[in-house]
């Protein structure tokens, strides 16, 4: 898991702040976000617990601007999701299943995307097979947990 955990109700706040533009949009905002059934999120980002004057990775206003860039997220990115994913499989294997046994890599990320790739730096970072069976799903959104 990442780092830090968020209470739903912290990250309501936070999306009504940057998002909701008036009382309307945050009482629709806040309907959704209790409905949804979902308690706490993570994240490796800590700002959407915090008040807007301990952000880090958001500039300290109040309508994220300047919004971070494109380049400085997908830094982020490739910072955690590889070592995340590595932590993942493991404990998904329980260290007792030898990895070179692998014979399918699936990635899946709604967050971000990288060349060449979470699934070959996955390959590099677990010693896999080089000709091992990969599949990346980018780009789906929450949609894809849905639908697929």
């Amino acid at each position: 898991m990442p780092a830090y955990c968020h209470r739903q109700m912290d990250i309501l706040q936070f999306m009504q702040t940057v998002y909701a533009a008036n009382e309307v949009d945050k009482r629709k905002m806040k309907f959704i976000y209790q409905q949804s059934g979902i308690d706490q999120r993570y994240s490796v980002l800590a700002d959407y617990s915090k008040p807007v004057s301990d952000w880090k990775f958001y500039p300290q206003t109040e309508n994220l601007e300047p919004f971070p860039t494109l380049e400085h997220r997908m830094s982020v990115y490739n910072k955690h999701a590889p070592l995340l994913s590595v932590d993942a499989i493991r404990d998904c294997l329980n260290h007792k299943h030898d990895h070179k046994n692998i014979s399918h890599l699936i990635t899946v990320s709604c967050t971000g995307m990288s060349a060449p790739g979470l699934d070959l730096q996955l390959v590099e970072l677990l010693d896999l097979d080089k000709n091992i069976s990969r599949t990346s799903i980018n780009f789906m959104g929450c949609s894809c947990l849905e639908n697929c």
